[in-house]
């Protein structure tokens, strides 16, 4: 009795323990789908009610967004690796439409970590492939998920992180803009003096007395505030003056001694502090320029390690919620600063080159 009793508890237990999953319906779903109002069909289930979709379906559809990332996948761990803002580098397969596996359907036990940190996402295994719940999708990874009732239509929605073209917002907005950054930036000021009036006067620059700012002080270096020319802390110009828009231009010194981790763990620092300081100004951080051949120290500084940064730069923008202008395109041909567009020394733009950046700025405005 004893032997028949421990045999029908553990069939109960073992029940109970396959229970859930086999309780789930799972189908598949016949619900269209768009990402930023453009129709797009991919392989995706609806699982007791939530649409589920694969993992690198998404990557793919949301790459040239604001809400990219990319995706990873350890064997030996078991584990997926998301970092968000990164460019997503496809497999292979990805949008392809199978058969319904729905047969197949068992929850995932894998881990997936989304920028380095654990998440806790709904996941299940169908045919072999990872499919995650869509609106969890979108509040880790950072993009709207909606639904259009009467059409059936999953809403995809990407955050706009990267400034995109609009109409020439006009004079009136670059007279909005503080220009915060270094050499590169103090340009616009010397020029605007020099007879550019299409850039901004010294008034909305700011930089260090010295005309340049390396990124890696950006909590101890001094500014000259235009209203009083006193030098000060960036943050406490921020809190005095709370500019509309903010555009910061940093990193080219930067990038010839601080690695990745270090160059991104400044920025964020930097942005964090200036929307503390003045939580309503709109925070744009713009690419850095490219160089030309005649630059001569490419080996510290380079358009390799220029476009590298760049993408760096963006993901912090896509990471604290701020803009990402990408003027780096206004100036560079065929990947490289013109000799006619440096002014000298095959780094600095030109007044003219300062000009193009200008008309970028109000052909890609936040509004």
């Amino acid at each position: 009795m004893k032997k028949l009793f421990s045999v029908l508890f553990a069939a109960l237990l073992l029940l109970s323990l396959f229970t859930p999953a086999m309780a789930a319906k799972v189908v598949r779903s016949s619900q269209t789908m768009t990402v930023d109002g453009r129709s797009v069909s991919c392989e995706a289930y609806n699982i007791d009610g939530n649409n589920y979709f694969k993992l690198r379906d998404l990557a793919q559809l949301l790459s040239g967004t604001g809400s990219r990332f990319s995706v990873g996948y350890d064997e030996a761990s078991r584990t997926v690796t998301v970092v968000t803002g990164e460019v997503y580098v496809p497999v292979g397969g990805e949008l392809e439409m199978g058969a319904d596996k729905s047969s197949t359907a068992v929850r995932s036990t894998q881990t997936i970590l989304v920028n380095g940190k654990k998440a806790s996402l709904s996941a299940w295994t169908i045919g072999g492939n990872n499919y995650f719940k869509l609106r969890e999708l979108g509040d880790a990874l950072g993009f709207d998920v909606g639904y259009a009732e009467a059409t059936r239509t999953v809403t995809v929605t990407s955050h706009p992180t990267r400034l995109a073209k609009t109409e020439d917002a006009g004079r009136s907005y670059l007279d909005q803009i503080v220009f915060l950054g270094d050499s590169t930036t103090y340009g616009i000021g010397y020029y605007y003096r020099q007879g550019y009036t299409a850039l901004v006067p010294p008034s909305q620059v700011w930089t260090p007395k010295s005309g340049t700012l390396t990124l890696s002080y950006y909590d101890t270096a001094n500014i000259v505030y235009p209203a009083t020319g006193e030098e000060i802390k960036i943050a406490d110009a921020v809190k005095r003056a709370k500019p509309a828009y903010m555009v910061i231009t940093l990193g080219v010194n930067g990038i010839s001694f601080m690695d990745k981790d270090w160059f991104i763990r400044d920025y964020t620092a930097l942005v964090n502090s200036v929307k503390e300081a003045s939580p309503d100004t709109r925070i744009i951080l713009n690419s850095i320029y490219p160089v030309a051949d005649s630059y001569e120290y490419q080996q510290s500084i380079n358009n390799d390690k220029i476009n590298a940064a760049n993408g760096w730069i963006e993901s912090i923008a896509a990471n604290t919620g701020v803009r990402f202008l990408y003027s780096w395109e206004a100036v560079a041909v065929k990947g490289k600063l013109p000799e006619s567009s440096q002014n000298g020394d095959g780094l600095h733009l030109t007044g003219e080159a300062f000009g193009l950046v200008m008309q970028y700025i109000r052909t890609h405005a936040w509004r």
